[in-house]
């Protein structure tokens, strides 16, 4: 399968779909994926389950559940990265470190105040500000 064969498939409520699964840690079965993002049916839930997995995004377990198999970075999908079951936005780390690397200039080599250390303060906040806000913007860019 191919990335843009996959990017056009991917759309709508079989994307949201492939978000539920990329948040789960287990298999999940058609009824407590019909629940848990409200469908209509458990048919509409399997429909869109056989959809992932003739693109081999998922697969059918002895048991009948449905576990995902693979993650392909498409669309909103590529500014996040999977870790254990979570979907954490990429710039939410670059936010981190700026943040991390700013407390500890603030904490031991800000004082005294000079031209410098004040640039260096501002240029901190600035990043940790920016990356912060790409984290927020990326969030809010999720397919669900």
């Amino acid at each position: 399968m191919k990335e843009s064969e996959a990017e056009l498939r991917l759309t709508g409520t079989t994307l949201k779909v492939y978000w539920h699964l990329l948040g789960k840690r287990d298999a999940v079965s058609v009824r407590e994926l019909q629940r848990e993002l409200r469908l209509s049916s458990p048919s509409v839930a399997a429909y869109h389950l056989q959809k992932l997995e003739d693109l081999g995004l998922v697969q059918k377990n002895p048991h009948g559940d449905y576990e995902l198999t693979k993650m392909v970075p498409i669309g909103p999908l590529r500014s996040f990265l999977r870790i254990s079951g979570l979907m954490v936005p990429r710039s939410l780390f670059y936010a981190a470190f700026f943040s991390t690397t700013l407390a500890v200039y603030a904490t031991n080599f800000l004082f005294p105040l000079t031209l410098q250390s004040l640039f260096a303060l501002f240029f901190g906040l600035s990043a940790s500000f920016v990356c912060l806000y790409e984290a927020y913007r990326q969030w809010r860019l999720k397919p669900f």
